[in-house]
C-alpha cells in the first residue's frame, strides 16, 4: 500500500458503501448517540486522525485490516467525510 493511495479521494461508490456500513453497525449496536458526540467532537480533527491512521496502520491494520483502515483513513480526510458519516448515522436511526 503506497501513501499516493492514501491521498486519493474515494470513489463514490466505495465512499456511499463504507458511509452504509459503518452507519448500519453504529445503529445496530445501539451507538448511534456516542457515536455522533464523538465525532461531532473530533470533526475539527478529522484531517489530523486520518494521517494518524496512516502511522497506525503497521500496528492495527493486521488486526482491523489494511483496507479498512486505508478507506476509513480517505473518508476522514475528506472534506465534508465526517458530516455525512453524522448524516448517515442520524438517518439510521429515526
Amino acid at each position: 500500500m503506497s501513501l499516493a493511495q492514501w491521498n486519493e479521494p474515494l470513489p463514490e461508490a466505495e465512499r456511499e458503501e463504507l458511509l452504509e456500513k459503518v452507519a448500519t453497525q453504529v445503529a445496530r449496536r445501539g451507538l448511534s448517540v456516542p457515536a455522533i458526540i464523538a465525532l461531532e467532537m473530533h470533526r475539527p480533527m478529522a484531517f489530523v486522525l486520518s494521517q494518524g491512521m496512516i502511522a497506525l496502520t503497521p500496528l492495527f491494520g493486521p488486526l482491523v485490516g489494511l483496507n479498512r483502515m486505508q478507506t476509513l483513513g480517505r473518508l476522514l480526510a475528506e472534506p465534508g467525510g465526517v458530516e455525512a458519516l453524522i448524516r448517515r448515522i442520524e438517518d439510521k436511526t429515526i
